[in-house]
């Protein structure tokens, strides 16, 4: 696959990477080590992957690093060439270190006179040059990497260094915007799932006329095993943990039983049911399925006692920091954390009557709505400037800026 290349305005060109760059650390230079002999190391964790600076480095003794790994000098950009790092556009511009070591997941791109270092930084962040790059990547999933032989096919489109700092410029100014906007956004989301979980917490807080009970007081596993190769299970909905968003107990990317292809043992269960995930307790993911279907054995069809407890008071209690809190401490120890059965039903809380839980679910689901109005819009805005700050970049290297 070759990059695209579009028609440049006047007084620019394509030139190769090569021509305005130097690719990889052999500059005939040595970091010099300090009066301890250390010398500045920067990993994957020292890159922010939404603005491309580097915030943090350590030091590491120059005897460890002076082998094996990358050579940088001030102004290099250090392009990540694994898959999370360059999904994560973890591409910095290191322009506080003279010169150091760095992870050999990178290429260090040190700019030539003939362009500005940070319009560099600015390009290869760019969606249209990371998808070109990530398309060019090999080795076994889960491991690719973008070769060096891909990088140098790269064509960066040049103009004066006038104008490259005039770019520049504008563009750190519309970034910077853009990134604080985000940064709110992302807030007001964390705030609003943040208020919702403590209303959640407040209105199960204990009242004096309460019950204190345990959970398999009002609750029961009635389920027991099925094949999901008989017939009458082949064309049901299955349900894993992985199809339980967390806390919101949304059910996504649902599939049959046939299409999955299931042959070990699950669960049936029906609308009368919460399924409860019994592994990481910590992704709080439960569900008040409006389907009856089968259920991974890692999740827990709970059946309420519908005298003593409603449904949906037990999906909420699940959710509570209170419960989610004992779970954690109860699979702690294992190396999978996992809720073991027991754990889950010798659970102790204050049981409200039946007619209390009903407004308590009421006033929770009424929120619940709300909150999750809110974090669609706040959702959409956030969508909206990701793909505004995406199109700015490419734009501002088509000479539309």
């Amino acid at each position: 696959m070759e990059q695209v290349l579009y028609k440049l305005p006047y007084g620019w060109e394509w030139q190769a990477i090569e021509d305005v760059a130097q690719i990889g650390a052999d500059r005939g230079f040595v970091p010099t080590p300090d009066s301890e002999g250390n010398v500045p190391f920067i990993g994957m964790t020292d890159i922010d992957q939404e603005t491309g600076q580097k915030s943090t480095y350590e030091l590491r003794k120059f005897d460890d690093v002076k082998k094996g790994y990358t050579k940088f000098q001030r102004n290099a950009v250090l392009f990540a060439k694994i898959t999370p790092c360059t999904e994560n556009n973890k591409t910095a511009l290191i322009d506080n270190v003279n010169c150091g070591f760095a992870t050999t997941e990178v290429f260090p791109i040190h700019a030539l006179d003939s362009v500005e270092p940070k319009y560099l930084l600015h390009f290869f962040r760019s969606p249209s040059v990371r998808r070109f790059l990530i398309d060019q990547m090999e080795g076994a999933t889960g491991r690719q990497r973008v070769p060096l032989k891909a990088l140098k096919n790269v064509s960066v489109p040049v103009c004066g260094l006038r104008e490259q700092k005039r770019i520049v410029e504008k563009l750190d100014a519309l970034l910077t915007r853009i990134d604080t906007a985000i940064e709110h956004l992302q807030e007001s989301i964390t705030l609003a799932d943040a208020l919702l979980k403590s209303s959640l917490s407040s209105m199960l807080t204990r009242q004096e006329h309460w019950d204190k009970v345990r959970l398999n007081d009002v609750c029961q596993i009635t389920s027991k095993l099925c094949d999901p190769r008989e017939e009458q299970y082949l064309d049901m909905f299955h349900i894993g943990g992985a199809n339980i968003t967390s806390f919101s107990g949304e059910l996504i990317d649902l599939k049959t039983a046939r299409d999955e292809k299931l042959i070990s043992g699950k669960f049936p269960f029906d609308n009368s049911m919460v399924l409860y995930s019994k592994i990481r307790p910590y992704l709080m993911k439960v569900a008040r399925p409006t389907i009856s279907g089968i259920c991974s054995a890692d999740i827990y069809p709970l059946t309420p006692d519908k005298k003593r407890m409603t449904r949906d008071f037990l999906f909420y209690l699940l959710l509570s920091e209170q419960f989610t809190q004992y779970a954690i401490e109860g699979s702690s120890r294992a190396g999978m954390p996992k809720v073991n059965r027991n754990h889950l039903f010798n659970f102790e809380f204050h049981l409200p009557s039946i007619d209390e839980q009903r407004s308590i679910c009421n006033s929770l689901d009424s929120l619940v709505k709300k909150t999750n109005e809110m974090s669609k819009e706040l959702a959409s805005k956030l969508s909206f400037l990701t793909g505004l700050r995406a199109s700015i970049l490419d734009s501002a290297f088509k000479g539309e800026l």
